[in-house]
């Protein structure tokens, strides 16, 4: 029996189409693979702020609670790329000295989930305000409870860190009702949580010695996955102990005087163990327009590997717009000759669904600086009686019923490139029109290497099925809808294996919804025209065109792999 020629190209250009390959240095904007290919991503953050610092990872999971195989599921199904992965120190290293192997081969689980999937994972080590004894997360209890001069219940601090005289939660930590009063106050007048980042910077009492150690232990556990997009070393870090030292007290003192110096000795350890290592360094969060650092971590050599790590939200940085926020800090990582990547943005519902003006901005903006973006937050992720009292937010998924969101999903499964063989110079999608177009200069690779994919959910904005164009200054490009397991919330387009486009080749793609105007003879020259199932059961027109000398070019179905895939049609029928 023939097996049908779309299955056969999907099986066997599978280990092509959403590949992981591994991101081995950045471009500005960009990241790039080990084939060459530049990479775009689209994702959302997965940060468990609670004990145990982790989401519930089994089929029968609390959903609230859950990031399972169903979640990847539903991430992948909206074209998702990356994750921002909350990595905990309290939950890696709870006592000192003892590394909590179950954490980690949780952490393992979703890791492995999502490079089935073709999503990449930045591991992220996620502190506010460091630690439960602050209302906050992220180091182990030890580190402030063995640190004398971070325990000692400073002047300035809402209260003694024995919580003697307060109604206490889990574990010995102020309750939520005491945080809460206290939250907002503890940035500015928290001595010792001042002193404990000093601490963390400068090494005293071997805080950063222990930070380093954790570290080290989580890049030995995730060295053999290539779907590690990097390490971003500390979540939103604060300035030190400006009590002692008031110039602190200007960020961008701070960034060049302690941030910057910590960084440096942190990815040479992460480093040590991982030689390719993406580093992803972060800013005191009040930054404006500056960042004030003046060199990426490591030497020279490791600028291409470092990628500048900002947060966007309009209430801290009150003087810029997202989209100017943006240009400052792509011009910072120019200047830096390093990568940059939005780690987050409010990305959160909001009053029935009152952000998503906002969120689409986001992401119009993302795609016109070619930046890779991922938002603030999956699923709140917080546990009855928890103490969290920092940041979190749902978006996709709505926990009452935990139903997908269908017009958060529209801003948010926006199609984009994720995969370009070679440089893009621009990419947009119309929302009002669900006109998508990628513009990029051709690699001049085979087989993988030259393989483009625009990722999203499709059926949202393609109700009727769609068109897929391409257009080269020479040669031609194939085209495939759907994804290695079959779904079709991708398109790939590869070089014809007969009519290979030069290196240097412009290319442009453009995917727009199919009318009633269109038909198997379009107007315009076509190399190939290849019916593909589409959304919802719809039929997808995929075409190709090419302008060479106003020729029509030879006709081709695409990717090399081509004359393989009829011989095995051959062979099993």
């Amino acid at each position: 029996m023939l097996l049908p020629l779309t299955a056969l190209i999907l099986a066997l250009v599978g280990s092509s189409i959403g590949q992981v390959t591994r991101i081995t240095s950045t471009k500005g904007p960009l990241f790039i693979d080990e084939l060459g290919r530049s990479r775009i991503f689209r994702g959302t953050n997965v940060v468990y702020k609670a004990f145990p610092y982790v989401p519930q990872t089994t089929a029968n999971a609390n959903p609230v609670l859950s990031f399972n195989q169903a979640d990847v599921d539903v991430l992948a199904a909206h074209g998702v790329s990356a994750i921002r992965l909350g990595v905990l120190w309290a939950g890696v290293e709870p006592t000192k000295g003892n590394y909590n192997q179950t954490y980690l081969a949780e952490l393992t689980k979703i890791v492995q989930m999502c490079s089935d999937a073709g999503i990449y994972v930045l591991l992220d080590f996620h502190q506010d305000l460091m630690s439960e004894r602050f209302c906050g997360q992220g180091v182990p209890p030890y580190i402030v409870d063995t640190n004398p001069t971070a325990n000692s219940g400073a002047a300035g601090f809402p209260f003694p860190l024995s919580f003697s005289s307060y109604k206490t939660g889990s574990n010995g930590n102020p309750s939520n009702a005491d945080c809460q009063s206290k939250i907002w106050s503890l940035y500015s007048t928290s001595q010792s949580l001042a002193v404990l980042f000093d601490q963390l910077y400068n090494n005293k009492n071997g805080v950063r010695d222990a930070f380093i150690s954790f570290w080290t232990v989580v890049a030995k556990t995730f060295l053999p996955f290539k779907n590690i997009l990097g390490y971003d070393i500390i979540n939103e870090p604060l300035p030190g102990d400006i009590y002692g030292n008031s110039a602190l007290l200007d960020v961008l003192t701070a960034n060049r005087v302690n941030v910057q110096p910590f960084y440096d000795v942190v990815s040479t350890a992460i480093r040590d163990v991982d030689p390719n290592a993406i580093i992803h360094f972060e800013s005191i969060p009040l930054i404006q327009k500056e960042v004030g650092f003046t060199k990426a971590p490591g030497d020279a050599q490791y600028s291409s590997k470092s990628v500048l790590n900002f947060h966007y939200y309009d209430t801290v940085q009150s003087k810029l717009n997202v989209s100017e926020a943006m240009g400052f800090r792509i011009n910072s990582a120019k200047t830096l000759n390093c990568g940059v990547f939005m780690g987050e943005f409010e990305m959160g519902y909001g009053s029935g669904g009152s952000t998503l003006p906002s969120i689409l901005t986001t992401f119009q903006a993302a795609d016109t600086y070619l930046l890779s973006a991922v938002g603030w937050e999956y699923k709140d992720y917080v546990p009855d009686n928890a103490l969290v009292m920092t940041g979190t937010n749902n978006g996709l998924v709505d926990p009452t019923n935990m139903s997908v969101r269908q017009d958060f999903a529209t801003v948010f499964a926006r199609p984009y490139a994720h995969t370009i063989a070679g440089t893009p110079t621009s990419m947009q999608f119309i929302d009002t029109t669900s006109v998508f177009t990628l513009d990029f200069a051709f690699n001049g690779q085979p087989d993988a290497a030259g393989l483009t994919e625009v990722r999203g959910r499709f059926d949202l904005f393609f109700k009727n099925g769609f068109n897929v164009k391409v257009t080269s200054s020479s040669g031609a490009f194939g085209v495939l809808v759907g994804d290695s397991k079959g779904g079709s919330n991708s398109v790939t387009v590869g070089p014809c294996l007969n009519n290979a486009p030069q290196s240097g080749a412009q290319v442009r793609v453009t995917i727009a919804p199919k009318d009633a105007s269109d038909s198997s003879s379009p107007s315009c020259p076509i190399s190939t025209t290849l019916a593909l199932p589409g959304p919802s059961g719809a039929t997808v027109s995929a075409t190709t065109t090419t302008k060479t000398s106003g020729s029509t070019a030879p006709h081709c179905l695409s990717i090399r792999i081509i004359a393989l895939l009829l011989a095995l049609a051959i062979f099993i029928s």
